[in-house]
């Protein structure tokens, strides 16, 4: 065998991502927020983009599910007072519990140190971290000093805080109040295992009381706060900004692609004739990342309103009436009737907003697979099929809840084929429990 070095020459085909397609890739999958970060700092970055901001509110949603809980002020301009508001700060859990040992009478100073040194091993649900024992050695301090300091601490607002574990927590919580249920401290201190499984006749027995009366007192320790001081984890409240907006016209939908907030960008006129002849080339450069960057922008609006365009043909009865017509969907389907490939898709709909007749919805929400209807070709949305199992659950007899079986039988009924094992997990993701869990007495 010879063995030597040759020089050889193939044709093959392969795909290279140009810097204006890359671009383009970029900005399609930025939701509106992300777009408008990502501008601003083009504008750092690049001394001939003029950047001006849009200060238009009118498409603009607050996300509720993740606002932060009030302290209890009002925000009536009646109520307002300038001089208490003047550092607008967040009152944190910490800065509550200084003030109120700071301004009580009855806490001496070696109290307070010790106080001030708990509350800094809290955690942010208002429970104690540190072992008191470990306190007082870090301390130099006594038990008798430190089991002293810790109950002051529990006697502190929100009630709750300083438990040292969910038990202690609740016991707390319901020492404090005159109309509490005279089983819930025995079954908090002795049965919240029980309590757990709902073992509500075991409870009855022991305690000899009726299942009602057991039932009576489980519904008092649930409308307990097992994390009294979550309040004051503060999270900045949030806004969310729909991409998209379907709104209905005279029996038609129009779609619009919300750029209501979304800065406008061009070189800036200083740049536009070139006059300085010494960064010719670096003036060249800058202004055709602009160009990029302002095509980049409108293939993104027109990818939207494409793909917005045929989610509302294959969705139309979703527009028309709500989350209980909406069909299954894939984005391989969208590819097809669009022929986008679907990695554009999944990009032109990942973190993106879409403003309904129905509501806010997150666009990959619109997405499901599908169960097939017996003796038909047609096939039913998770989404809708969800709903349906929690309409039966609302619906059913708390004292004799139906069973997962039984849901299989009620959905067969409306012709859907669908498992036990199925309607078990789809309960499960939306945070319903068993029917021995439900049964109410």
């Amino acid at each position: 065998m010879q063995l030597g070095m040759n020089l050889n020459q193939y044709q093959t085909l392969k795909l290279t991502l140009t810097p204006e397609l890359r671009q383009s890739i970029n900005i399609l999958q930025y939701s509106a927020y992300e777009l408008i970060d990502f501008l601003k700092q083009q504008a750092v970055e690049n001394p001939l983009l003029d950047i001006k901001e849009n200060i238009s509110m009118d498409f603009v949603t607050r996300n509720y599910n993740q606002t932060s809980v009030s302290s209890g002020t009002s925000n009536s301009d009646k109520d307002y007072d300038p001089i208490i508001h003047y550092s607008d700060t967040v009152i944190t859990l910490e800065k509550h519990l200084l003030e109120q040992i700071m301004t009580h009478a009855k806490i001496n100073e070696g109290q307070k140190n010790i106080l001030k040194f708990l509350i800094g091993h809290l955690n942010q649900h208002g429970y104690l971290e540190i072992e008191p024992v470990n306190a007082a050695q870090i301390l130099s301090v006594s038990m008798e000093e430190m089991e002293e300091a810790v109950f002051i601490l529990q006697t502190l607002d929100p009630v709750g805080v300083g438990a040292r574990n969910l038990k202690e927590c609740l016991l707390i919580q319901t020492e404090s109040q005159q109309d509490s249920h005279p089983l819930a401290y025995p079954i908090i201190e002795h049965h919240m295992e029980d309590l757990a499984a709902n073992r509500y006749h075991k409870m009855a027995k022991q305690f000899n009381v009726t299942v009602q009366d057991i039932q009576e007192a489980a519904d008092f320790i649930k409308s307990l706060n097992p994390r009294p001081c979550s309040e004051y984890h503060h999270e900045m409240t949030q806004y969310i900004i729909p991409d998209v907006i379907v709104e209905k016209v005279n029996d038609e939908h129009i779609i619009i692609v919300n750029d209501s907030m979304i800065p406008q960008i061009s070189i800036h006129p200083i740049y536009k004739n070139n006059t300085v002849k010494m960064a010719e080339d670096y003036i060249k450069k800058k202004q055709h990342e602009i160009t990029m960057l302002m095509n980049g922008i409108s293939q993104r609006k027109y990818t939207l309103y494409k793909v917005t365009e045929a989610i509302l043909e294959m969705q139309k009865d979703f527009f028309h009436y709500g989350m209980t017509k909406l069909k299954p969907m894939t984005l391989k389907d969208l590819s097809e009737q669009l022929g986008f490939h679907e990695s554009t898709i999944s990009r032109a709909t990942s973190n993106k907003y879409i403003q309904t007749p129905h509501g806010l919805f997150k666009v990959k929400d619109l997405f499901s697979t599908g169960l097939s209807r017996r003796n038909s070709m047609d096939s039913e949305s998770s989404v809708v099929i969800k709903e349906q199992i929690k309409d039966l659950i609302d619906k059913e007899n708390k004292e004799k809840p139906i069973s997962d079986q039984k849901i299989v039988e009620l959905l067969m009924k409306n012709g859907i084929q669908i498992s036990r094992r199925t309607v078990a997990k789809y309960r499960e993701e939306m945070g319903i429990p068993g029917s021995s869990k439900r049964k109410r007495y």
